[in-house]
């Protein structure tokens, strides 16, 4: 069976790609769909996805709800994870950390990032994937950690 990234990699070159597996993504993690996140970006280290501002996602004053937000993070984590994990591994969230720095009045983009020496480590490991959120403006709305626990497959 093909990995996450290798049918990533295969879809998105053809037109309408990133549109065709953002929703192959939200029907395998059936929990992203209320955000709809489209991915900008899977690859190994850094992944990228945008939440567009539209009324399910509002909160009561207006702005993208923090948990929306929190979604796409996890979504971008996610989408890291699968394009870095080592074969024979497997991962798995441990939690979520994030600071809100400002409101969030419209569309943003949520990246996850890591290093490759952050990977090195002999399973099982922990594995502190850095995630931001930003407006187009290239303003950072949120930041935070979302650890990732590393062990070999059954």
């Amino acid at each position: 069976m093909a990995s996450t990234y290798e049918l990533y990699q295969k879809i998105t070159a053809r037109p309408f790609g990133r549109q065709i597996f953002s929703a192959a993504y939200m029907f395998k993690a059936p929990y992203f769909r209320s955000v709809r996140p489209g991915v900008v970006e899977m690859s190994p280290h850094r992944a990228v996805v945008e939440i567009k501002k539209r009324r399910a996602v509002h909160n009561h004053i207006g702005t993208l709800h923090a948990i929306a937000i929190a979604n796409g993070l996890e979504a971008a984590m996610g989408l890291l994870g699968e394009a870095t994990v080592a074969k024979g591994t497997r991962w798995i969230p441990k939690g979520i950390q994030l600071d809100y720095l400002a409101k969030v009045p419209g569309d943003v983009r949520c990246i996850a990032e890591t290093d490759p020496k952050d990977w090195d480590k002999e399973a099982p490991s922990q594995v502190d994937v850095r995630v931001s959120a930003h407006l187009r403006d290239g303003a950072e709305v949120v930041r935070g950690i979302i650890p990732l626990w590393v062990t070999a497959k059954k």
